[in-house]
């Protein structure tokens, strides 16, 4: 019987802590960003927080792209 580790469990724990760790990494980029909408920070921590991980997801395909951007050196910057 083998006890020790093998790839798979390693493969799951590595899956694991990426799911636990993209949420946080999420939810404090909203915390840091200016969005376009009123509610839409508190939209977006519901939808990481209650879709996790489907929503932790669409944030960075689509709510990244919501945010207000400050003045044209970030928006440069971010091309490059």
């Amino acid at each position: 019987m083998d006890v020790g580790f093998g790839i798979w469990h390693i493969l799951i724990l590595a899956i694991i802590a990426v799911l636990a760790i993209l949420p946080v990494v999420a939810i404090i980029d909203i915390f840091k960003g200016e969005f376009k909408g009123t509610y839409d920070k508190w939209i977006w921590i519901a939808v990481v927080l209650l879709l996790n991980p489907l929503g932790t997801l669409l944030y960075f395909l689509i709510g990244k792209d919501q945010k207000v951007v400050e003045n044209e050196s970030q928006i440069t910057n971010q091309d490059l």
